[in-house]
């Protein structure tokens, strides 16, 4: 190799380093923020159904427009699905975010709650389906909650993004009882779900972030063979939740009415930022 070929790909490597650490730097700024949060998010009981940004969109969506509900993770808020939420608005859907203190909660207690949610949403709404977007833990509960007979043919499209399906390394070194136990990897409840086909009619499109140190790599992405995935380039686990690129993909993959023609199951990648520039040019 030349002396120019190994300066070029040292500065290759520098590069990808220093994005890497950018993001993971974000990462750390953004757990210790919902770290800071966590007294307040502890607090509290179950599921608390709260509007999303933009209540003239709703009054103006098609009554039988299918709505989408946003389940967050563990320790997150409504306020996390600020981004998308407002994205989803912008397009005449109705959204609503539902918020939960991870204490005093199993999965197994949030999902009863979330079909609930799902059901007196239909009912307010008129419409004939839901579409579940969960982060982190919350893609647990959505997929906990459509593994039983409450939710048979009321949800069209499921969204998770970087849901521990098989586990978090991190879920064995916090003291937070039943919720995180179950998130261990292998762990009873992942090992049933793991087991359980997609229901019939419901489209499943798993998002993970390349850079996810909360839930790395493959540990995001469900064992069903009809599971969609996506891997994102150059963003974290928290970062997916104000993302252009998983944004304008979560868009494109709920419209108001019906689901797309079903793709092929496979997996891809989304680029990087810098990706897509140096593609254009």
């Amino acid at each position: 190799m030349t002396p120019l070929r190994v300066l070029e790909s040292a500065r290759a490597v520098v590069r990808i380093v220093g994005r890497a650490a950018a993001v993971h730097a974000y990462e750390v700024g953004a757990l210790a923020s919902t770290a800071a949060r966590a007294p307040r998010c502890f607090v509290g009981g179950g599921f608390e159904p709260a509007s999303s940004l933009s209540p003239h969109t709703k009054a103006h969506a098609a009554p039988t427009a299918r709505p989408v509900l946003l389940v967050h993770g563990f320790g997150g808020t409504k306020s996390s699905w600020s981004v998308i939420a407002q994205a989803l608005s912008d397009r005449g859907i109705r959204v609503d975010t539902i918020t939960y203190s991870p204490l005093g909660n199993s999965v197994e207690q949030l999902a009863d709650q979330l079909v609930a949610t799902v059901q007196r949403t239909l009912s307010e709404t008129g419409a004939d389906k839901v579409h579940l977007v969960g982060h982190s833990l919350g893609g647990v509960v959505i997929a906990q909650a459509i593994a039983g007979v409450g939710l048979v043919g009321l949800v069209d499209t499921v969204i998770t993004l970087g849901s521990p399906c098989g586990g978090s390394p991190w879920a064995g070194l916090l003291p937070f009882g039943d919720l995180l136990r179950a998130l261990r990897p292998g762990s009873p409840l992942l090992r049933r779900l793991a087991s359980a086909p997609v229901p019939d009619g419901v489209r499943w499109l798993a998002v993970t972030a390349a850079l996810d140190i909360i839930v790395p790599g493959p540990r995001s992405v469900p064992a069903h063979a009809d599971v969609e995935t996506i891997t994102v380039d150059g963003i974290g686990h928290l970062g997916m939740l104000i993302s252009r690129r998983v944004v304008d993909y979560i868009v494109a993959a709920l419209p108001a009415h019906g689901s797309p023609a079903a793709a092929q199951p496979h997996m891809r990648r989304l680029p990087t930022a810098a990706g897509q520039a140096a593609t254009a040019s």
